[in-house]
C-alpha cells in the first residue's frame, strides 16, 4: 500500500524528508529558488538578479517511493545507476583552482555557482557554469538569464564563441541552470532526460531507464543523477590528470553541504543514493552552487594525492584558449557517438 504524503506545508516549517516535520522555522523554508518542488495556487516568483519572493499556501509535491530501475549490466559510470554502496563515506576537501587539466579532455569552471539567503525571505542564486574543453567542446549549465553577459564574457576569454560549443548538458530544468540556453542554437542540447539536435529533433535515449548517454564515447557520459528533480543528470569526464571528473548539477550544492540539500531536494531518498553513487565513482565533483572538491575513498588513493592531496593552484593554466578543438563540424554521427 502506496504511503500517503505528509500534510501541506506552511510557512516558517522545515520539511526534513520522509514525512518529518520540524517547529516553525522561518529561516528554513527559504530555498524557494526551487519553485518546482511544490505545487498549488502558492508559488515562488523569480525576480531579478536571481532573486526570488516567496509566496503562502506552499505544498510539498508527492514523494517517490521506488528509486527506479537500475541497469542490468554494469560498468564503472553505471556505478551511478547502481544501488549505493555500504561502505564508509569517502572524505572530500575543496580544490583550489579553477581549472582540472587532462588528454583528450579538460575541465574549466567558468562561472563558479552560489546561493545565499537574503534577511527579506528571499534567496539569490545562480549556477556553476562548466566548460569542458577537447575534441568536443561541451557547455555544463548556462547559469541564470541575469547572468547572460558574463558568461559571454567567460567564453570570450577562452577564445569561444556560442557557436564553437559542440553539447550543451543541462543537468536539470531550473532557470540559474537553464537561462542561457538560447545562446547556443548550434549545439546538441541535454537538458535532463532529454537530448535535441539544433533541428528540433528529439533522439531516443535510455537516461529515463538509468542507462548513460554517450557523448564521446570512452570520454564523455550523461548519466541519470535523480533526487534533486527526478531528471537530473550529471556528465563523467574521464581520464582528466585528477581522474574521472562528475559536472554534477545540484546533485551536491556545494562541497560540505548535508543538511542544506535535503529541503531542496524533490526526493530526498533517491537524491541520497544517487549522491552515495556519485561519491564512489568520481575523483573530482563539480557541484551546482559551489566549487569543486576532490573525493578520497579509504583504500582507494586520489591522483591529487601526489600533489599533497590536492592540486596545486601553481599547476592551473594562464589560460586554456590555445587548447580547446572547438570542432565546428556536427555530422550526424557525432551525435551521441
Amino acid at each position: 500500500m502506496r504511503t500517503p504524503p505528509p500534510p501541506p506545508l506552511r510557512i516558517g516549517e522545515e520539511y526534513r524528508g520522509g514525512g518529518a516535520r520540524a517547529a516553525p522555522a522561518c529561516a528554513r523554508v527559504l530555498p524557494v529558488r526551487r519553485r518546482w518542488f511544490y505545487r498549488s495556487s502558492g508559488s515562488a516568483l523569480p525576480g531579478p538578479a536571481g532573486r526570488f519572493a516567496l509566496k503562502p499556501s506552499l505544498h510539498q509535491t508527492e514523494r517517490k517511493d521506488s528509486p527506479g530501475p537500475f541497469p542490468l549490466r554494469i560498468s564503472l559510470s553505471m556505478a551511478l545507476c547502481s544501488p549505493a554502496s555500504t561502505s564508509s563515506k569517502p572524505r572530500t576537501a575543496p580544490f583550489p583552482a579553477r581549472l582540472i587539466p587532462g588528454s583528450p579532455y579538460s575541465v574549466l569552471v567558468l562561472q563558479e555557482g552560489f546561493s545565499e539567503e537574503l534577511c527579506d525571505g528571499s534567496t539569490r542564486a545562480d549556477g556553476t557554469v562548466s566548460l569542458v574543453l577537447g575534441p568536443q567542446l561541451t557547455l555544463v549549465d548556462t547559469g541564470g538569464p541575469w547572468s547572460r553577459e558574463r558568461l559571454l564574457a567567460g567564453l570570450a576569454e577562452q577564445g569561444v564563441s556560442p557557436r564553437d560549443v559542440r553539447h550543451v548538458v543541462c543537468t536539470h530544468g531550473h532557470s540559474d541552470h537553464v537561462g542561457n540556453l538560447n545562446l547556443f542554437p548550434e549545439a546538441l542540447l541535454v537538458v535532463g532526460t532529454d537530448v535535441s539536435r539544433p533541428d528540433g529533433r528529439y533522439l531516443p535515449t535510455d537516461l529515463r531507464r538509468g542507462l548513460p548517454y554517450p557523448l564521446h564515447a570512452g570520454h564523455l557520459e550523461v548519466l541519470p543523477t535523480p533526487g534533486h528533480t527526478g531528471n537530473d543528470v550529471s556528465l563523467l569526464v574521464r581520464g582528466t590528470s585528477l581522474g574521472d571528473v562528475l559536472v554534477a548539477g545540484d546533485l551536491f550544492e556545494r562541497e560540505g553541504d548535508e543538511g542544506e540539500w535535503q529541503p531542496l531536494s524533490e526526493d530526498p531518498a533517491r537524491q541520497a543514493g544517487s549522491r552515495a553513487r556519485a561519491l564512489g565513482v568520481a575523483d573530482l565533483i563539480v557541484p551546482g552552487h559551489g566549487g569543486p572538491f576532490q573525493v578520497f575513498r579509504e583504500g582507494v588513493g586520489s591522483r591529487g594525492e601526489g600533489l599533497g592531496g590536492l592540486y596545486s593552484p601553481s599547476q592551473e593554466l594562464q589560460s586554456c584558449s590555445a587548447s580547446p578543438n572547438k570542432n565546428g563540424d556536427q555530422e550526424d554521427e557525432g551525435f551521441g557517438n
